[in-house]
Order: C-alpha cells, then structure tokens, then sequence
C-alpha cells in the first residue's frame, strides 16, 4: 500500500491504531498534516493535537470517533505515543522513524514527490502537469492550489514561484498551525486566513 493510500485507510478504519509520519521538513510536515486534515473532515473525525505528552482518550456520550496528532523529535515521547490507548498520528524526524518503523505503520516523506503525484492523479483525478509539478516543488502549497484548481480549473494559473512569498506564505501556514495546535482564538485564525489570502492576490497582481 502506498503512503496516501496508507494514510486514508488509517483515518477511515479503526484496525490500527498508530501511524508513524516522518515529515523531513516543515513544507513536506505540512503537505502530509493538510491531507490528513482533508480525509479527517470529509469523515467527519476530530482531530485533536496534542503536545508532547499523553493523556488518553476517553469515549465521550456520542462515541465521536477523534484521532490525536502529535509532533516529537523525542524518543520517550515517541514511546508514550505508541504506548497510549489513543489512535494518533504521530509526526518525527529520520532518526525516530527509523527506529520505530518495524513496529508500526509508518509514511516515508522522502517520497512526498511521488505521493503528491498520486494523490492528484489517483485520488483527485487531476493529471494537469503544471499544478502536479509545482506543488511537488512547494508541498505546503499543494491544498491552496488545489482548492484554486477545483474553483476554476480551465482558467488555473499557478502561484508565481518567488521563494521570498512560498517562505512567507509557510510561515503564515505555521501561525495558523499553531493557532489550531494550541485551541487559540477562531478570530485569530481566521484574521490569518484573510492574511494569506491578501498576499497571495497582492502578489498575482504585480506580475
């Protein structure tokens, strides 16, 4: 089974209980946590972000299935991940993935090129080479320029590719990450939403 397809069935069956992602780096990390966002909602499964500690779920009054997300570079932490009784994705380096890798599922993001090509043509349907292609070259762009695709697709034009805006636009997708990760404010996160979406009309503006 391949990574996307892995990361799906994870989220929509109840089999296993623990998914080992390896993110390599903040724009690949991101490219995987919006997928796994994506497939949560269409289900209907909360997601909870958790910080580097445990505590285990406990069955509300509706028996809402809910899936924790953790993000650690620590080995301890790791093992209490696995060792919970929650269902969790868990997010790491090389260094921790290949250490746990033979006793639970994992996703390589070394091979985000070859998801991200999947996920468009298998998933999506979408064999348009100039979004497949851009959005291999800046992952954590890939559901923006989706959404924009789906909205118009025979008018798509993709994002200029200036590395400044990519970073800048990164850096507003980790704010309102970690709006989410820490339960802050809807406002806040929306005010950063709007943000992004400024930047990115400002900038096809002036090209």
């Amino acid at each position: 089974m391949n990574n996307i397809n892995c990361i799906i069935d994870f989220i929509k069956n109840s089999t296993n209980t623990k998914l080992l992602i390896n993110q390599v780096n903040e724009s690949i990390g991101f490219f995987y946590v919006n997928l796994v966002e994506s497939e949560a909602k269409s289900k209907s499964i909360k997601l909870n972000f958790g910080e580097d500690f445990v505590i285990d779920s406990i069955s509300d009054l509706f028996l809402k299935e809910e899936i924790y997300v953790y993000f650690s570079n620590s080995k301890k932490n790791i093992e209490k991940f696995l060792n919970s009784n929650n269902k969790c994705i868990i997010f790491t380096d090389y260094r921790n993935f290949k250490l746990f890798a033979n006793n639970t599922l994992t996703v390589n993001g070394y091979n985000y090129q070859r998801d991200i090509d999947y996920y468009f043509k298998k998933i999506c349907l979408i064999n348009d080479v100039e979004i497949i292609d851009y959005c291999t070259s800046s992952p954590h762009l890939t559901f923006s320029e989706l959404s924009k695709y789906l909205i118009n697709s025979s008018n798509y034009v993709r994002d200029n590719k200036i590395e400044e805006k990519n970073n800048f636009i990164l850096e507003i997708r980790k704010n309102i990450f970690n709006l989410k990760k820490f339960n802050k404010s809807p406002q806040e996160i929306f005010n950063n939403l709007k943000l992004e979406v400024k930047y990115k009309k400002f900038n096809f503006l002036t090209y």
